[in-house]
């Protein structure tokens, strides 16, 4: 436990650089009042909005609350809902926002009614960006290199981070001795990960892990990444393991930890909490980083939507570890 706590308090030394597709998240609640009378439709009253920045956003503000320091570097347009996106502000926040006009700011609007998700309604672009706004996007990143410890890619494959984008940024990170993270979403069942190949630490959850490797089974022997690290050309991989924990795998050393018994109440945003405790820690004590990265992710699963948990419940949490 006092292991774990030093790794807590290493947090607020920490700067991280941030890549990734912000997503704005509505919530629109009502309750129901009856029937449409022109089609079978549910009719509600409307209770409440709520926004919430989410995505790599989300990333972001658990990095804040665990007292990191961040510069975050994403993607909007020029419309209304980017004027939000903007409006991220921390006090140990720098936001780096690159706007295309071409492209609509990602937004995920769901409608709730009396406590069933009843419709979703999106908004977004996920082609690729143009050369140009790639080339304001690396020119962003590298002027943020002097003030990073941790770079951590979150792909929502929502357009940003680019093949040609990632073809210049990863050789820099790697030659300027960057420890570069990431996460990137499986699309229509496809993995993009190769494009983050050649020493990134590699986050993947058990689907992903089994759309590079379909033979993939998470055991504490490091042949089992064998085509991992083959496909991703890195040993450095962590499988996330849903109810069972996560898997490490450090060169030839594996380090598995169990999750923590929660009730869970939505697993939305879990993996970005995941993520983000977990970059924070480092490699000196692995164990203690799976566990902590657990935890953080438990406590996120007991909220509903996309906000992070509170640092003073982690805190409470690693006492009973």
């Amino acid at each position: 436990m006092i292991e774990i706590l030093g790794l807590v308090n290493r947090f607020v030394s920490t700067k991280v650089l941030v890549l990734g597709d912000t997503i704005l998240d509505i919530y629109t609640y009502g309750t129901a009042i009856g029937l449409s009378a022109e089609t079978p439709t549910i009719v509600a009253r409307r209770k409440d909005v709520q926004y919430s920045l989410g995505g790599a956003a989300l990333v972001c503000r658990n990095l804040l609350e665990l007292g990191a320091e961040v510069q975050f570097l994403t993607l909007v347009g020029s419309d209304e809902e980017a004027a939000i996106v903007n409006g991220f502000s921390a006090p140990r926040l720098k936001l780096l926002a690159v706007t295309d006009p071409t492209r609509p700011t990602t937004v995920k609007h769901r409608f709730w009614v009396d406590g069933y998700k009843l419709f979703q309604l999106d908004q977004r672009d996920d082609r690729p960006i143009t050369e140009d706004v790639g080339k304001l996007v690396i020119e962003k990143a590298k002027a943020a290199l002097e003030e990073t410890d941790v770079v951590v890619f979150s792909d929502y494959r929502h357009g940003l981070l680019s093949p040609q984008v990632l073809a210049v940024l990863l050789p820099r990170l790697h030659a300027a001795g960057k420890v570069v993270y990431v996460d990137s979403q499986v699309s229509q069942n496809a993995s993009n990960h190769k494009l983050y190949g050649g020493g990134c630490v590699i986050c993947l959850n058990l689907r992903e892990a089994r759309c590079i490797d379909p033979e993939f089974v998470p055991e504490r022997d490091a042949s089992a990444f064998s085509v991992l690290n083959r496909e991703l050309n890195t040993d450095r991989i962590v499988v996330k393991l849903g109810e069972e924990g996560a898997i490490l795998q450090n060169g030839q050393r594996i380090t598995q930890a169990p999750a923590n018994k929660v009730i869970v109440t939505d697993t939305t945003g879990a993996g970005d909490a995941f993520l983000s405790a977990f970059c924070l820690c480092g490699f000196d004590n692995p164990e203690g980083a799976l566990r902590l990265a657990n935890t953080w992710a438990g406590l996120s699963v007991g909220i509903h939507g996309t906000a992070p948990p509170k640092k003073v419940d982690l805190l409470q949490a690693v006492k009973e570890l």
